[in-house]
């Protein structure tokens, strides 16, 4: 079911596109000051919807959400859940192809951008994905004068088949701008060629009404956690260097805990691990939660740790639970690998990928340091105030939108 503001101007109501009504940009500017803008981004639970209500609160945008009707990730599946305000419009869209974010395209074909006819066409997929590719078409064939935005999280130019390459090249040709989740994905779109503008800009930001700090509860106590709770919540997988996080806890005494909470292909190795005697009773793992969730077992440990570690074809690409741990006042410990230390700055502790050692230094400083943990709990929390609310990012997006309409539509470079 279609969500809409009934105050708001339909474009379906119109006949034509601007072409065909013969407007000129010019006149568009005049007719309809606000920019019409068309966000395809896979945001299906609420939790999402912030960043869509702070664009939205802006008189310079007409906003529109297009989004798949169901989505299934490695954790789990969803439902697109409806929105709650009625101040941009939900176009929900059926899917083609298994739940992959490379493969997969939207349904009707037009991916519903017909009925919206936006002045700006933001599609938040990478652009080696079939989706890209869909929105780069739509643009060239049906909304000609509509600008495209493009996002990547890429942080390493991986090697990719003839066939992702091409549709890399063919998408970052028509894209009118591009926003890099981080600096590194911005550096990889200059090595494949693109010489068009770009940001720096995460896709999402953090809600402060959600992630917040609050006072102590008994959820540690209820999980059975005493001591010093070191915490880690994510997929268990290989490359986010959950095992080297055990090793480290091993080694600190019986004055520290573990609260690890998610789910992924490790889980039974973690949990092995867990039962031996230099872990025993001081583990606990928890099933992975609804995002409403998450405040509460961040607001039960003492410090959050990100270990991640650089594969061949990965490294990390932000660490969004770092910046709901800094904003729920939970100091922060990261590797060095990809954005994480782009990501904590000055507000945490880093250590180099994989070093144990390193890792339960960065521990025992926390606990030992009580001087320590709250300053770092301030120029956190300080931080994603500044830099990483869901308001911070819709004004920097808003500015994208901005400068690209300002700009002759160019598309982007060589690709």
């Amino acid at each position: 079911m279609e969500h809409r503001s009934v105050a708001r101007h339909d474009p379906a109501a119109e006949t034509g596109s601007s072409e065909e009504r013969g407007d000129s940009p010019a006149m568009e500017d005049t007719l309809n000051p606000r920019m019409r803008v068309a966000l395809l981004a896979r945001y299906l639970q609420s939790v999402h919807y912030p960043k869509l209500e702070a664009l939205a609160r802006s008189p310079e945008l007409e906003l529109w959400h297009l989004a798949p009707r169901a989505w299934t990730d490695v954790l789990r599946s969803y439902t697109l859940e409806p929105a709650k305000a009625d101040t941009y419009s939900l176009l929900p869209l059926k899917t083609i192809g298994k739940h992959d974010i490379h493969r997969f395209c939207y349904w009707p074909p037009d991916a519903g951008l017909l009925k919206v006819r936006p002045d700006i066409i933001h599609i938040e997929e990478e652009p080696d994905s079939v989706a890209a590719l869909q929105a780069a078409v739509i643009r060239r064939v049906l909304l000609p004068r509509a600008r495209l935005i493009l996002f990547t999280w890429q942080n390493i130019r991986r090697k990719r088949g003839a066939v992702p390459e091409m549709v890399a090249r063919l998408t970052l040709r028509s894209a009118d701008y591009v926003i890099a989740g981080n600096r590194e994905a911005e550096a990889v779109l200059r090595q494949q060629g693109y010489r068009g503008p770009t940001s720096v800009i995460p896709q999402l930001g953090v809600s402060t009404e959600t992630y917040r700090p609050r006072q102590p509860d008994d959820t540690a106590l209820d999980l059975g956690l005493s001591g010093f709770v070191v915490g880690y919540v994510g997929r268990f997988v290989p490359q986010k260097g959950v095992d080297t996080l055990l090793e480290a806890v091993a080694g600190t005494g019986s004055g520290v805990s573990l609260l690890l909470v998610g789910g992924g292909p490790m889980e039974a190795q973690l949990r092995v691990r867990a039962q031996q005697p230099d872990l025993a009773g001081r583990v606990v793992i928890a099933p992975s939660v609804p995002h409403r969730q998450v405040p509460r077992y961040l607001n039960a440990m003492h410090a959050l740790a990100l270990p991640s570690r650089t594969t061949a074809d990965w490294k990390e690409q932000f660490g969004h639970v770092l910046i709901e741990a800094m904003a729920c006042g939970t100091p922060v410990i990261g590797s060095a690998s990809g954005a994480i230390p782009e990501v904590i700055g000055e507000t945490g502790l880093l250590f180099p990928e994989g070093d144990i050692a390193a890792l339960r230094a960065c521990i025992e400083r926390l606990r030992s340091d009580p001087a320590l943990a709250a300053g770092l709990t301030r120029a956190g929390h300080d931080r994603v105030c500044q830099c990483y609310t869901h308001q911070a990012i819709a004004e920097q997006t808003i500015q994208v939108y901005r400068a690209v309409c300002q700009q002759p539509r160019q598309g982007g470079g060589d690709g």
